[in-house]
C-alpha cells in the first residue's frame, strides 16, 4: 500500500473557465453586441445552476462501508453496457473495500461541463474521462493528482508496467514531463471493405494514396450510364464527412504537423495541408469517386452497397456487425466486412483519438487510493483486451496482444493485426488548452473547402489565423 497526500496548492478556478469563455469567443466572430451580452448573461445563469446543483449532489464516503469513488464518463449504448455492467460490476465485485460509482453524462459536451462546473464548486467526482485539452487546463488549476506520483510510491506498481504502455501512449498522457492521465477509451482510423465486391473485382486495399486513387475508380459504377450515380444499380468508391480526424491523418502521412515543436503557432497552413485537403477535393470533384456525407451517413451507404469501401474509427467495427446481423434478419443483402490500415502517403501515420482517466484531488485520501486502484487494474493487460473485445477500444498495453480475447478478435478479421500495428506509427493532437477552439476554427474551414466554397490556402490561412490568436492568448 502507499501513501497519498493531497497537495496543499490551492485551486486556481479561474483557470478551469475555458468551455464558456471558447464559446465567448467563438460568439464574438458571429453575434451583435446585444445578443452577445444576452448570451453571456445566460451562460452566467445556467452555469450557477450546473454549479449549485453538483455542489448540492455531492456524496460522502461512509467511514464504515467501502469506499465510494464517483466516475464520470460519457459511454453510453453497448460501451456502457462493456464498461458498467461487465468491467466495473467485476471490480466491485472482488474489492469488497471499493465501490465504484459510474455515472454516464450522455456526451462529451456536458461531461466537459459538469467538470468544469463541480471543480468550481469544489465537488468534483472521483475520477473521469478526459480529453487532452481539458486535462491541461484542469492541470493549470491544480484540480488533478499527477499519477506519477503515485506510481512513485507504489511498491505494487513496475517499471514495466508503465513500459508496458504503447509508447505513443505514454507519450499523450504525460504533460512537461508530468504523467497525469491513463489512456482510456483509445481508438485509430481504419479502412473497412466490402469483401465480397474487392474479391469479385479482383482487387485488394491500398496501401497509398496514388494506389487508393486507382481502387476508388474501379469500385465507382455507373451502372446505367447516366453519369449521376443516385440510382440503385450505381455504386461510388467510398463516402467520407467533414472530419477534422480524416484530415489530421492526411496531413501526417503528407509529412506535415498541426503545431510547430514548441506548440506555440499551428503548423497545419502549410503545403502538407494544402496537399491534403486536395487529396480529399480530387476524390470528390475530379475523379468523382467519393461524395459527402453528414453523421454516419457513410457507414450506412456502406452497408447498403453504395460505396465499397470506407474509414471509420476501430470502434465502428462493432456498430457495422451488429447493422449486417439486422439486414440478414430483415432478408435483406449482406456482405463480409474487412478491415485494413489506413494507405501511406509520403509516410505512413495516423492520429489516435479518445480520452484518457484521470483523477482528481480530494480531501480523503482514501478516495484517491481507491481510484488509482481501480486504474491499474483497468490497464491490466487482460482487462485492456477484454475491453477491445467487447467494446473495440484499443488494447493501451503491448502485452495485451497476446491475450486469447485479442487473438480471437484478430482471427475472426485478420485485417486488424495491421490496424493495430498502426500504433507503432501514430501521433496524438495537441495537448494546449488553446487546441479546443483551434480544432473547431479547423473543422469548419474543412467543411468549407470541402463543399467547395473556399480554396484550401485560404480556408487553412483563415483557420490558422484563428487558431494562432487562441494560442497567444495563452488559454
Amino acid at each position: 500500500m502507499f501513501a497519498y497526500r493531497r497537495s496543499a496548492k490551492t485551486l486556481f478556478l479561474p483557470a478551469i473557465l475555458w468551455p464558456v469563455s471558447g464559446l465567448i469567443l467563438r460568439v464574438n466572430f458571429r453575434l451583435t453586441h446585444s445578443v452577445k451580452e444576452a448570451v453571456l448573461k445566460y451562460q452566467v445563469v445556467a452555469l450557477a445552476v450546473v454549479v449549485f446543483l453538483v455542489a448540492a449532489c455531492s456524496g460522502n464516503t461512509d467511514p464504515d462501508g467501502p469506499v465510494q469513488v464517483v466516475f464520470w464518463h460519457a459511454m453510453g449504448g453497448p460501451l456502457g453496457d462493456v464498461l458498467e455492467d461487465s468491467l466495473i460490476a467485476e471490480f466491485n465485485a472482488t474489492h469488497e473495500d471499493i465501490e465504484i460509482l459510474p455515472v454516464c453524462m450522455g456526451n462529451y459536451s456536458a461531461l466537459s461541463q459538469k467538470i468544469m462546473a463541480g471543480v468550481m464548486a469544489g465537488s468534483p467526482p472521483g475520477m473521469a474521462q478526459a480529453y487532452e485539452t481539458w486535462t491541461a487546463q484542469l492541470i493549470r488549476g491544480g484540480a488533478l493528482v499527477p499519477l506519477d506520483s503515485l506510481m512513485d510510491t507504489d511498491s505494487s506498481y513496475t517499471d514495466e508496467m508503465w513500459n508496458d504502455f504503447f509508447p505513443v501512449f505514454q507519450a499523450n498522457n504525460t504533460f512537461d514531463g508530468r504523467v497525469y492521465s491513463f489512456p482510456f477509451n483509445k481508438s485509430v482510423p481504419l479502412v473497412y471493405y466490402n469483401v465480397d465486391l474487392f474479391d469479385s473485382l479482383g482487387v485488394v486495399p491500398a496501401t497509398t494514396w496514388d494506389e487508393q486513387r486507382e481502387l476508388l475508380r474501379i469500385l465507382t459504377l455507373d451502372g446505367n450510364g447516366d453519369g449521376d450515380y443516385l440510382d440503385a444499380e450505381d455504386r461510388r468508391g467510398t463516402a467520407f464527412g467533414t472530419s477534422v480526424w480524416t484530415f489530421e491523418c492526411l496531413l501526417a502521412q503528407a509529412g506535415g504537423s498541426l503545431l510547430n515543436e514548441d506548440s506555440t503557432e499551428t503548423a497545419f497552413n502549410s503545403p502538407e495541408g494544402i496537399q491534403a485537403l486536395n487529396y480529399l477535393t480530387t476524390l470528390l470533384y475530379e475523379d468523382s469517386t467519393a461524395y459527402l456525407t453528414t453523421g454516419y451517413d457513410h457507414q450506412k451507404g456502406f452497408a447498403e452497397g453504395r460505396v465499397g469501401q470506407v474509414q471509420g474509427s476501430v470502434t465502428s467495427l462493432a456498430f457495422m456487425i451488429r447493422d449486417m446481423q439486422r439486414r440478414s434478419e430483415s432478408g435483406l443483402s449482406t456482405f463480409t466486412i474487412g478491415t485494413a490500415p489506413l494507405p501511406a502517403g509520403r509516410e505512413q501515420a495516423v492520429y489516435i483519438s479518445g480520452t484518457n482517466v484521470i483523477l482528481f484531488q480530494n480531501d480523503d485520501p482514501r478516495v484517491v487510493e481507491a481510484g488509482w486502484e481501480f486504474i491499474k487494474w483497468f490497464t491490466r493487460p487482460d482487462i485492456q483486451a477484454r475491453w477491445f473485445a467487447g467494446s473495440g477500444y484499443l488494447p493501451a498495453k503491448i502485452s495485451s496482444l497476446e491475450e486469447p480475447e485479442v487473438l480471437a478478435k484478430i482471427e475472426e478479421y485478420p485485417g486488424l493485426e495491421a490496424v493495430l500495428e498502426q500504433l507503432h506509427c501514430a501521433v496524438f493532437e495537441p495537448q494546449i488548452t488553446a487546441w479546443y477552439d483551434g480544432r473547431t476554427f479547423l473543422s469548419e474551414s474543412i467543411e468549407i473547402v470541402l463543399y467547395g466554397r473556399m480554396s484550401p490556402e485560404e480556408a487553412l490561412s483563415r483557420a490558422a489565423d484563428l487558431a494562432d490568436a487562441e494560442i497567444r492568448t495563452g488559454r
